[in-house]
């Protein structure tokens, strides 16, 4: 922002004058800001305080210019170079304030070096042109949050569902994981597979599929915890992390939610597969492989039943992947 006003202010004055007799103080002036403008630029460190003071300090610089210049002129739109600055980066609050500032101070450098009659018609151009400006500026601000907020959930979440895609899923999932390493603290997942999909989208129609997986998605969402990590993880395939939750509590989550889905989904019965941190090696393919094959299991042996893994055998570091054996549970 100085250097901006550093470079216009110095631009201006190479502009034919018919008195040039401010000049020398306006060049000192934009020379001043340049140098100001330099030090920030090279201070990678500064606390958050001076940042917050980059706009008054603007403010400043322009009514010095102000008092500099004879006349006045078109100086005055230099306001506009903090509060395009304040309305970008800053909270309403300080928004507000820089706005009130800038106000005050043009109205001081107005009374003092302007004549009588033109006072309240300049003052009146600078805070609605500044004012109106800045309101722009923060109604685009807006937008594009709201844009980039929009642009995260569609990178990060299933559209049909509103659960985590797979490549999220599993970012959460690790770094629950490296939590629950150093914690010692215990972690579950949960895998769960709409049994018989293909046949329910062949005989009811792909919106009934799509019907079915969102009902399912949203009694998930409402069974688990607020920590709860809940993803979809394939076609008709969905996870869910439990932190600080065990093999038994997994199991038993699991079940309650598979009896809650029999009577809610109008026939359709969903498989799952349960694994946990302490069965086998703490580590996001080792986890989902040892679900996923205790889901196997469970489509094996009739489908609609929950069963876990059970890792008889201990995990070494670099250790293959090992099938698990297993328990089912109903």
């Amino acid at each position: 922002m100085l250097g901006v006003g550093a470079v216009t202010l110095a631009a201006v004055l190479t502009a034919p004058d018919p008195d040039p007799s401010d000049h020398r103080a306006l060049l000192t002036c934009a020379g001043v800001f340049a140098v100001v403008a330099t030090l920030l630029a090279l201070w990678r460190g500064a606390p958050d305080l001076v940042l917050h003071l980059i706009c008054p300090l603007g403010t400043l610089a322009t009514t010095v210019a102000m008092a500099l210049a004879e006349p006045v002129g078109l100086t005055p739109i230099f306001y506009l170079l903090p509060m395009l600055l304040a309305g970008y980066f800053l909270p309403r609050g300080e928004i507000g304030a820089n706005f009130a500032f800038a106000a005050l101070c043009c109205g001081i450098a107005l009374a003092n070096w302007v004549d009588p009659g033109l006072r309240l018609a300049m003052f009146m151009a600078v805070v609605l042109i500044c004012g109106l400006v800045t309101g722009v500026v923060l109604a685009l601000r807006e937008q594009i949050r709201v844009l980039v907020t929009r642009l995260g959930e569609l990178a990060t979440h299933d559209s049909l569902t509103g659960a985590l895609n797979r490549g999220a899923f599993e970012q959460r999932l690790e770094a629950e994981l490296a939590r629950t390493d150093r914690m010692a603290a215990p972690c579950a997942l949960v895998v769960l597979d709409v049994d018989h999909f293909k046949r329910l989208n062949d005989t009811r129609g792909h919106a009934a599929g799509d019907a079915a997986l969102r009902a399912l998605a949203l009694a998930v969402a409402s069974a688990k915890r607020r920590s709860d990590i809940f993803g979809r993880i394939g076609g008709e395939e969905f996870a869910v992390v439990l932190p600080d939750t065990g093999l038994a509590g997994a199991t038993t989550f699991a079940e309650k939610l598979r009896e809650s889905l029999q009577e809610t989904m109008d026939g359709i019965t969903v498989s799952f597969g349960v694994t946990d941190a302490r069965t086998v090696r703490p580590a996001v393919r080792g986890m989902l492989h040892s679900a996923d094959i205790a889901l196997y299991d469970a489509k094996r042996k009739g489908r609609d039943r929950v069963v876990t893994a059970d890792g008889r055998r201990p995990w070494g570091r670099g250790e293959e992947i090992v099938a698990p054996l297993f328990s089912a549970r109903r």
